[in-house]
């Protein structure tokens, strides 16, 4: 659909207002909102930005960054075609944008472009892609300062799910209304814990799925008089909330990981592909673990995946081979990324998380051997005889495996690399300074 299209449409519709947003390091959607009225105008000219946009903590302060200050000027670009009227407010539509210099070419350190780049480089060695993130939500009632976990009932029961039906059908409703197709829904693990899983996409339109998925999660759970958090561990005694990625490689109609005769039915290029994601996951977390609190639950027995291993099913691996569709083996091999969470940029995640395989195709990089056990249950000598070593403990492991992996720095550019890094450390020395149930409860409140 093309521009003016668009605009016909949300004239139709009655909207109002119309949001251009994009989202930044620390994984917060932000944006500015015109009339439709400006519609046109601003989809051809952009709206401007200060070049010290992306360059803030998720505390607003700006860190010293090589032209990322206040002086000068970005644009960011709205993608007609990602506009959506926002179901619990139909005056308003929302757009994803992308960032441009104003001499028109794109801004080198904009994550939706990054991510426009990564998918073009696996199409040109012949790949499409689908994707989506698998998201844990917990639910609390009570205001920020005193939050308890809504229903606290056993996993999988049809008492939490009675109790969940009114707010998840109507949530399914909403997510529908914009194009975004659910899977399948049940209370998880955690204490008020609850996954709603969506069908897979195209990388970019995935990740402005993700973004609107979290708006609406969040946006309904307060007409239940809930709280929905995204947090990884919003509760220091409660199992954490992950947000695992799927994906599949396809070749035209054919699913690039499917082999019916490998082991694990997992194809030589689903095996480079895994082999190249274990290679990079050190400084890959950076990108898909990217807060503190995100090492509060990368914790080995909680089913988070503490080790960089990779096996069928294997819910304690950084990497999980799903077992394939009964009826249709041949087209739902995918695999997991276990060690990811919702405090991501999506787009960065993304990004990260393709280019580590493709880097893995590129180079026929072998992941080892699978494991078919909790990695915590070998001793040191066997993890180590298998080659499998521990995620890091801390995001400043993970950024300096991040700033020091040459891969990255192809990737995203020394530019977002300075300012990623230095916004994660601020981030993580902040935290160091706090108790544990601090650093959950003020990421309970922010994600």
């Amino acid at each position: 659909m093309d521009d003016e299209a668009v605009i016909e449409q949300l004239t139709e519709k009655q909207t109002e207002l119309i949001e251009f947003l994009y989202v930044d390091y620390n994984g917060l959607t932000r944006g500015k909102v015109i009339p439709l009225a400006s519609l046109k105008a601003k989809l051809a000219d952009g709206i401007g930005l200060t070049k010290a946009t992306l360059n803030v903590s998720e505390r607003d302060t700006i860190l010293p960054v090589a032209d990322m200050t206040p002086i000068g000027e970005l644009r960011l670009i709205g993608n007609a075609a990602s506009a959506h009227v926002l179901p619990y407010m139909p005056q308003v539509a929302t757009l994803m944008g992308d960032i441009y210099n104003l001499d028109k070419t794109p801004y080198a350190s904009d994550p939706r472009t990054i991510l426009k780049r990564v998918v073009k480089q696996l199409a040109d060695a012949g790949f499409t892609v689908k994707m989506a993130y698998e998201n844990e939500f917990e639910l609390f009632t009570g205001d920020k300062d005193h939050r308890e976990p809504a229903m606290p009932r056993v996993a999988f029961s049809t008492e939490s799910m009675d109790f969940a039906y009114p707010f998840i059908l109507k949530t399914i409703n909403q997510l529908q209304q914009v194009g975004i197709m659910p899977n399948a829904y049940y209370p998880e693990g955690g204490i008020g814990q609850h996954e709603l899983s969506m069908l897979p996409q195209d990388p970019v339109t995935a990740a402005d799925n993700e973004v609107i998925y979290k708006r609406i999660i969040k946006n309904t759970a307060t007409d239940f008089d809930l709280y929905a958090s995204f947090a990884p561990k919003p509760l220091v005694d409660s199992a954490g909330s992950g947000a695992h990625i799927h994906l599949s490689l396809w070749r035209g109609q054919e699913d690039a990981f499917f082999d019916a005769d490998a082991p694990m039915q997992l194809s030589k290029t689903g095996q480079y592909f895994v082999g190249g994601v274990l290679k990079h996951i050190q400084g890959l977390l950076a990108l898909t673990c990217p807060s503190a609190n995100s090492y509060q639950r990368l914790a080995p027995g909680h089913w988070s995946s503490a080790y960089a291993t990779y096996g069928k099913d294997n819910r304690e691996a950084a990497v999980r081979i799903p077992s394939t569709a009964w009826g249709d083996p041949a087209s739902s091999m995918n695999i997991e990324l276990k060690a990811s969470d919702a405090t991501a940029n999506p787009y960065l995640a993304f990004a990260g998380l393709l280019a580590a395989g493709l880097d893995g195709i590129q180079h026929q990089t072998q992941p080892g051997d699978y494991c078919d056990v909790d990695p915590a249950t070998l001793s040191e000598a066997q993890r180590n005889e298998m080659g499998i070593h521990r995620l890091p403990q801390s995001l400043n492991q993970a950024v300096d495996a991040f700033v020091t992996d040459s891969l990255f720095h192809d990737v995203f550019g020394p530019q977002l690399i300075d300012a990623y890094a230095k916004i994660k450390r601020e981030d993580d020395q902040y935290y160091s300074k706090l108790a544990l149930e601090k650093i959950a409860a003020l990421h309970r409140e922010l994600y």
